[in-house]
């Protein structure tokens, strides 16, 4: 049964899918309570996924592509899905390399990949890497220097120094994902470009229907269906950090991947590697609770997620048998307080677990 409403001011769409692939995960208290929310959300459009480990879904949409309203958010819009590109893309394509002895987790770079040697970033594993535990400091403005073609901006980003030795308390690092998202491509022979299309995902520029993000002060232009994050951006949109685009059901493809992922390597990389005074923790990738608040306040054992700056999220409750796919554009028209949306993620969250655990 698919039912939508598609005329400006109406509620969210609701879709039922895949009913036969498993007991449907909603009743109709927890689809009411997920509806009213999506409907109420702060943000200009957003899309929301709930998959249970058997595969059945539901997905909820509302607003619209972008202030003006004229086009009503629906199953096929882009999202620019910021650093879910870390998890989604990056994080599965080193953890194959691993599982195929192309990439030890814990030899430092220097050792595996020739370009590393003598860089900084050297003497640092893939693992601190993945876990933001190498050394290398939260973020630099990359796009401002207008170093020109991607390979010297490339060049550039290797020779950040680190701020702390690696091994240490983690700093929650785009660099690191750049330099990895580089080993990956040129470890495996695979553009990310193909990376991110094994995964289900794309790079942009996107010729579809995305939603947009920000005004952007830098480019002096509203974005849409280009990358958000300017470091992205000045490396021609594709980076291990951000840049990929997906649609809702190509992220809850992929966080139904993760529920029925049980493979060594995969259980290894939501363990926590590390973490920090903040209350920061932090797996192979993946945002641990209490991490910002990532997964509520009834998070399960063994929970883990990612969060975007663009206003997305995943979330995994792999003891509880069901993920849960947040996609907005919090950012339009222009980046503001991330706790509205934190907060309403919160109630989401919570809704459902507290549901789910009666139903």
């Amino acid at each position: 049964m698919i039912s939508k409403s598609s005329e400006p001011g109406a509620g969210p769409d609701v879709v039922a899918m895949d009913a036969a692939a498993g007991a449907f995960p909603l009743d109709a208290r927890l689809a009411d309570h997920v509806a009213r929310l999506v409907d109420h959300s702060q943000m200009t459009g957003c899309a929301v996924g709930i998959v249970d480990r058997a595969g059945a879904r539901s997905s909820w949409f509302a607003g619209s592509t972008d202030s003006t309203g004229e086009t009503r958010v629906h199953a096929e819009v882009w999202w620019d899905l910021a650093s879910l590109t870390k998890v989604l893309v990056t994080l599965p394509a080193l953890l194959s390399l691993v599982a195929t002895g192309r990439v030890d987790l814990d030899v430092p770079l220097a050792a595996q990949w020739g370009r590393a040697r003598h860089r900084p970033f050297g003497v640092s594993t893939p693992a601190q890497l993945l876990s933001h535990s190498a050394g290398l400091p939260a973020h630099r403005p990359f796009h401002e220097l207008d170093l020109g073609p991607r390979t010297v901006l490339v060049e550039h980003v290797m020779r950040t120094e680190l701020s702390t030795a690696p091994g240490g308390a983690a700093v929650y690092s785009d660099i690191g994902f750049i330099l990895l998202g580089e080993y990956v491509a040129e470890r495996s022979f695979t553009p990310l470009t193909d990376v991110a299309a094994a995964a289900g995902l794309t790079y942009g520029p996107i010729t579809g229907v995305a939603a947009a993000t920000e005004v952007c002060p830098w480019r002096q232009r509203l974005i849409v269906g280009e990358v958000h994050d300017e470091n992205a951006f000045a490396l021609d949109g594709v980076a291990g950090h951000a840049g990929a685009f997906g649609t809702l059901d190509d992220v809850v493809d992929a966080a139904l991947a993760l529920l029925q992922d049980t493979a060594p390597l995969h259980l290894e990389s939501v363990r926590r590697h590390s973490s920090n005074r903040d209350g920061e923790q932090f797996g192979l990738g993946w945002w641990l609770p209490p991490t910002h608040g990532i997964g509520g306040t009834r998070y399960g054992t063994g929970s883990y997620g990612m969060s975007g700056f663009t206003g997305t999220r995943i979330w995994v409750e792999p003891t509880r048998d069901y993920a849960v796919v947040i996609l907005s554009n919090r950012i339009h028209p222009k980046r503001g307080d991330r706790e509205p949306f934190t907060r309403w993620c919160t109630e989401l969250l919570d809704t459902v677990a507290a549901t789910w655990s009666t139903r």
